[in-house]
């Protein structure tokens, strides 16, 4: 057994297989990269299960583990969370049902809302009332018989949203003190802590969503923690939707915060690609066996949003989801995996996703109980996935079974062959992913032909030449270990936290003196939530932001002011920097209209000095193309059967190569279509230029 003095281990767990990727901080090599099946009713074996099979090569004890989860996400999206109680504003109880009194189809006679995660009888008026400056209008009354109905009612969460508590927090944390102190078991969240920010809808949203999950999320980090301790792990971290990392104290108290944490973790690898290797325009492509994502990253850094709707597509409907006011890096999701099932409609039309196969039974291939056809399925049978690549996954291959499932689900219903079903299935896909890279680009004015397409996951470089050539993408990029580059992402990003104050008042109305002690108080409550973090080589300087708009509209941008530490900029300096900020982004300005700031925002993190990012580093080329290391058995589109060569990565260093070929590449397999030609890097880098060849 290998003994390492500074070993970092990243850990991604998706829906079908779970991926681990394990380096020597010290000496800078990479120790090992593998996937394992996925446990979906307990996650959390998965990730022992990995950290397990590496003890049995190199001594994990001392060892740094950084995890993206999707426990979160789960517990939202399958409706398992805790029955929780919402106590709120006496007058405000339905303000979660109302929501924005928008709707997600105008004219949809079929529209599905989400329900209310706190149902009516579990929604509780409380008698107090807060003005929006703060004062307290009507103290808070008696709350004694109040909790004894909630205990009463069989929840075992509570989310406490009092109107206007973002600015006066009082009577949320008196609130919370008596629940603590009258029903020590119930886990509480209240907003004035977990969203302290104005927009009554939003807030109570986030704060139940928080509460809903709480139970499950801080369970499953806790044994999961306690688990890698007793096996000696040092250090235990968890990827959050921002990208950053928390600890486990952090991420059972801000659950919400690591609802997008494993895509978060391929984007931030994404990114550093970006930096690394001096493409500043990417476009992340990621495709498991459950979902694919997409999302954008522009000057070397990922598209960052305060707000986001979880599980607002059922079914493939969108119906609304639920507001989550935090910060997360910007992506477009939809249910479309390698395991996302093929079936034909009422219509009598093929269609692909959004329901899975996942992991358990999941695809027909398999051979774990599934007999549906799913899109792995359809590679099985034209030959782009075969057993060879299945021999380390623990994954027994069965072709015939692929065959049997596309024919009597789809192929003889309509009437087609197996190898014209098989294509309809992979050319669907196809077109649903590359409509979700329009969500993320076309959709909000940028032109993907501007941006190079990178593609990691499982299956994503498996269809990453199509879709790069459906959307118009000038190449296409497979950075190293593709198949766990959200392994990697998870080990590349610091310790990060948001705090955020509303003050909505006029610009003008400032003093420097007051905007210094807004920052100084959100400093007080950054310290305290890095008190429970890992400390890196340097104390952090975190980043001032001042959320602003013009007087009368809805939304805000933001404007950086300076580091902690650093002189504020002068009333007038941040206003000019509003108007800049404002033209450049809207194309005019509105030079009579009052600027008000809406929200003063602060930026914590620390660097940890983990660094992966010499794995892309470029190597030189070397003369000559590849030569594969067999052939496989591919059926064309007009069922021909020809020799399809298979190259391995390892072997094809620095060499180029034209398809028609596979590329066998750590963890995920890249299909390169006729007479593209594909140069692979010294690191593994394999990059597709589109200009030409067909699919």
């Amino acid at each position: 057994m290998t003994q390492v003095n500074e070993l970092l281990i990243g850990i991604d767990v998706g829906g079908t297989f779970t991926d681990a990727i394990v380096f020597d901080t010290r000496e800078g090599t990479l120790l090992a990269a593998f996937k394992i099946a996925s446990s979906p009713s307990d996650p959390g074996q998965a990730v022992v299960a990995a950290i397990e099979k590496i003890s049995q090569t190199v001594d994990v004890r001392g060892a740094v583990v950084c995890h993206g989860t999707t426990v979160g996400t789960n517990t939202l999206i399958e409706r398992k969370g805790s029955r929780t109680a919402l106590l709120t504003t006496s007058g405000f109880t339905d303000v979660v049902e109302l929501r924005r009194q928008d709707r997600p189809k105008l004219y949809g006679f079929d529209v599905r809302i989400s329900e209310p995660l706190a149902p009516r009888e579990l929604r509780y008026a409380v008698e107090e009332r807060v003005a929006a400056d703060g004062e307290i209008v009507r103290p808070l009354q008696d709350v004694t018989e109040l909790i004894g109905r909630v205990r009463k009612s069989g929840a075992s969460a509570v989310a406490i949203c009092l109107l206007h508590s973002y600015a006066n927090g009082a009577h949320e944390q008196e609130l919370a003190d008596a629940v603590a102190a009258a029903w020590p078991e119930a886990y509480v969240s209240r907003s004035s802590d977990i969203c302290p920010e104005f927009g009554e809808y939003e807030r109570s949203s986030t704060t139940l969503v928080n509460a809903y999950i709480g139970q499950a999320v801080s369970g499953y980090v806790s044994s999961l923690d306690r688990n890698l301790r007793d096996k000696g792990i040092k250090r235990f971290l968890i990827v959050k939707s921002n990208g950053g990392l928390t600890s486990p104290e952090n991420a059972a108290r801000y659950p919400v915060h690591l609802i997008e944490s494993g895509p978060a973790a391929q984007l931030t690898a994404t990114a550093a690609f970006a930096r690394a290797t001096g493409r500043p325009n990417l476009i992340a492509f990621d495709m498991g066996g459950t979902t694919a994502k997409a999302g954008v990253i522009r000057g070397g850094q990922p598209e960052m949003t305060s707000e986001f709707y979880a599980d607002r597509l059922v079914d493939g409907l969108e119906v609304g989801g639920y507001a989550i006011r935090s910060s997360v890096l910007d992506l477009v999701e939809i249910g479309a995996g390698g395991g996302s099932i093929a079936f034909i409609d009422e219509a009598n039309v093929l269609k692909v996703g959004p329901r899975s196969a996942g992991a358990n039974p999941g695809p027909a291939c398999y051979s774990r109980g599934g007999d549906l056809p799913t899109v792995t399925d359809a590679h099985a049978v034209i030959g782009t996935l075969n057993a060879e690549l299945f021999a380390d996954s623990g994954v027994r291959f069965d072709r015939a079974a692929a065959v049997d499932a596309i024919k009597r689900h789809i192929a003889d219903p309509l009437g087609w062959s197996v190898v014209r079903a098989a294509y309809s299935i992979i050319d669907i896909a196809v077109a649903n992913m590359a409509e979700m890279v329009r969500l993320a680009t076309t959709h909000r004015g940028l032109d993907p032909r501007d941006f190079s397409l990178l593609a990691s996951g499982g299956a994503g470089p498996l269809h990453a030449t199509a879709v790069g050539h459906e959307i118009g993408a000038r190449e296409v990029l497979i950075p190293p270990f593709p198949g766990m580059f959200s392994a990697l992402g998870a080990t590349l990003g610091p310790v990060r936290h948001e705090v955020t104050q509303t003050v909505f008042r006029d610009l003008k109305s400032f003093d420097p003196g007051q905007l210094k002690d807004i920052f100084a108080q959100l400093s007080v409550r950054a310290d305290k939530i890095l008190s429970a973090e890992p400390q890196g080589a340097a104390r952090p300087s975190p980043e001032r932001i001042a959320e602003a708009r013009f007087a009368g509209q809805l939304f805000q941008l933001k404007v950086p002011l300076g580091c902690e530490g650093e002189p504020l900029p002068a009333i007038e300096e941040i206003e000019r920097r509003f108007r800049d900020s404002y033209r450049n982004e809207y194309g005019f300005e509105l030079p009579d209209a009052r600027v008000q700031i809406v929200n003063c925002r602060l930026i914590a993190s620390i660097d940890l000095g983990y660094r992966g990012d010499h794995l892309f580093a470029p190597g030189e080329r070397r003369s000559g193309g590849a030569k594969p290391s067999r052939r496989v058995a591919f059926l064309t589109r007009d069922g021909d059967e020809v020799a399809m060569p298979v190259y391995r990565v390892a072997d094809a260093l620095g060499c180029s190569l034209t398809g028609p070929g596979i590329i066998e590449h750590s963890g995920s397999t890249v299909w390169i279509h006729g007479e593209q030609v594909a140069q692979i890097g010294a690191s593994g880098q394999v990059t597709v230029a589109l200009t030409g060849g067909s699919r």
